[in-house]
């Protein structure tokens, strides 16, 4: 007989001897304390019932408010601070075409590749500015600069207000008076991270092929 069958027959003989001595020491200990039977709600009922708790004309109210207050005041762009220097620099719109530029007559106008610069085919016509909203001394300039339209461009220039901080409705309030209505929000900050601009105000404006950015110093 092998090792390996010696050892399994000795541990069965093992249990079956224990097998006695423990149905000897087991003692039923009755009960103790109350015991309760275990209930478990309904999924569907319990939403019912938390539903049914909730005061839905108050949480309609709050979702309204919050909902009005991220619009009215949506978050202000991270990282740009009121200007404490003068600063011009320049942003090059030039890009690379990742596939054909297509005419609609199918004649490829630009291969991919290809580096395109859109100020050779177009004019920006048009002032942009980017304001703090909660700074009143930025709106202040904002409001002389719209008072002195540029006079020595061939085209009309329109303007363009960008905030990067406070309520877009109030700020249109304020331009109610000049007439200007194209006022919008840097979301995510967007603009102002591709034209890399860090302080406000600043004024973005087209500059043979290129757009001039001045940020403005209001300190002085």
């Amino acid at each position: 007989m092998s090792r390996g069958i010696c050892r399994y027959i000795a541990i069965l003989v093992i249990v079956a001897l224990a097998y006695p001595a423990l149905e000897v020491f087991a003692v039923d200990l009755g009960k103790i304390g109350k015991s309760f039977r275990i209930e478990e709600e309904p999924f569907v009922e319990m939403m019912k019932r938390k539903l049914a708790e909730v005061d839905m004309e108050a949480e309609r109210k709050k979702m309204e408010s919050v909902a009005r207050e991220k619009i009215e005041n949506p978050t202000p762009v991270d990282g740009l601070v009121a200007a404490t220097s003068d600063r011009t620099f320049y942003f090059d719109p030039t890009y690379v075409l990742d596939e054909d530029a297509v005419l609609p007559c199918g004649k490829i106008l630009h291969k991919a590749g290809a580096r395109v610069n859109p100020l050779e085919y177009m004019s920006l016509n048009r002032r942009i500015f980017f304001i703090d909203g909660r700074d009143q001394a930025q709106l202040s300039w904002l409001m002389e600069q719209l008072d002195n339209p540029l006079s020595d461009q061939k085209v009309p220039i329109e303007d363009r207000i960008i905030l990067v901080g406070g309520s877009v409705f109030k700020v249109q309030d304020e331009l109610a008076k000049a007439e200007k209505d194209k006022v919008f929000f840097d979301q995510h900050g967007e603009l102002t991270s591709k034209f890399a601009i860090k302080h406000t105000p600043a004024i973005a404006q087209q500059d043979g092929l290129k757009i001039r950015i001045d940020e403005i110093n209001l300190s002085n």
